[in-house]
């Protein structure tokens, strides 16, 4: 442990409590020596690992977007690192989620039919209520014209043939009843 470099000494060379040293070491998987009591002692090239950690706070970095400057010491390292998938494989998956997008699509065109054509037997049946009421109010008008036709042949005869002195009352009645 000769020229290991204490957690206290980082700290106060980089200007934040150890506690912060520690956790960065535990956040970002920094292998360092420990003594039997615990205490972590780092390598030159670990302090400057911790140094570039607290610039990239410092420049506004969130723990989970710093980067570290560690290079793999092989190539086999990097090859390691990044998943592979055989073009095959890549090519069977995206095939399988191209027919299940062509059956999603599939399955809304075929809900978007069903809903206008309910919507058009909504507005069909709305149609033919409304007719069957118009036809309704057409039939009342006439039966209405009628009668008044009949009220004002009875107005014009005298009371002593049967006429009625309260012509403007019946007629009244006759436009507000439906």
């Amino acid at each position: 442990m000769d020229g290991a470099i204490k957690t206290k000494d980082i700290s106060q060379r980089l200007g934040v409590n150890p506690t912060t040293v520690q956790r960065w070491t535990k956040y970002f998987n920094i292998k360092c020596e420990q003594n039997e009591l615990g205490h972590y002692f780092y390598t030159d090239e670990q302090v400057l690992l911790l140094v570039s950690i607290n610039q990239q706070l410092k420049s506004g970095k969130k723990m989970k977007e710093i980067q570290l400057d560690m290079q793999p010491n092989s190539e086999q390292e990097i090859v390691s690192k990044t998943p592979s998938v055989s073009s095959a494989d890549y090519e069977k998956k995206l095939q399988q989620m191209m027919n299940q997008l062509q059956e999603i699509e599939a399955k809304l065109a075929q809900k978007a039919d069903e809903v206008v054509s309910y919507q058009l037997l909504k507005h069909r049946s709305e149609m033919d209520e409304m007719a069957t009421l118009l036809k309704r109010l057409e039939n009342r008008l006439i039966h209405m014209e009628v009668g008044h036709s009949n009220t004002k042949e009875k107005e014009v005869l005298p009371l002593a043939s049967g006429g009625s002195s309260r012509k403007g009352w019946k007629t009244l009645l006759h436009f507000f009843s439906f």
